[in-house]
């Protein structure tokens, strides 16, 4: 009897490592250095994927899994944490609403052409200033410390 094979998440981020890496190994034929990392990057995880596809002990590729997952929400869990910077300006009515860290790229994007981010030299306060208005006096949210900075 042929054994089921298991396509559990590990198994996916394997075929898909797995894919990437024979990709990157065409893509990149004119560097040899490259070439050669990239095919034994993918000779690697096409033999693990291989042993974990027609592996006879479920409940040790279970544990595989369940530690790449572990791993996986690890990950996401750090950059979906609050931004907290070098003095923030946490509970002030000024601060606004601190989301992830990719919220906070998402936003910052979204607001590039109208808004320019800088940094108070005293306290490290990060402060939003309107793009566009040539020299401006600035004046910090946190410790009131007032510089001259392009905007």
């Amino acid at each position: 009897m042929r054994p089921k094979l298991q396509l559990d998440e590990l198994n996916k981020a394997l075929l898909i490592a797995c894919g990437v890496c024979y990709l990157m190994s065409f893509v990149l034929n004119k560097y040899a250095g490259a070439v050669t990392v990239f095919r034994l990057l993918f000779a690697a995880a096409a033999v693990f994927l291989g042993i974990r596809l027609f592996s006879k002990d479920p409940a040790k590729r279970n544990d595989e899994n369940m530690k790449f997952l572990a791993g996986l929400t690890a990950v996401k869990e750090f950059f979906q944490k609050p931004f907290r910077h070098m003095g923030s300006a946490q509970g002030h009515a000024s601060a606004q609403p601190s989301g992830g860290l990719l919220d906070k790229w998402k936003r910052q994007w979204r607001e590039y052409r109208t808004y320019r981010y800088l940094i108070c030299p005293q306290c490290s306060q990060r402060l939003r200033v309107p793009r566009g208005k040539g020299k401006i006096r600035v004046t910090c949210t946190k410790c009131r410390n007032q510089f001259i900075a392009k905007s």
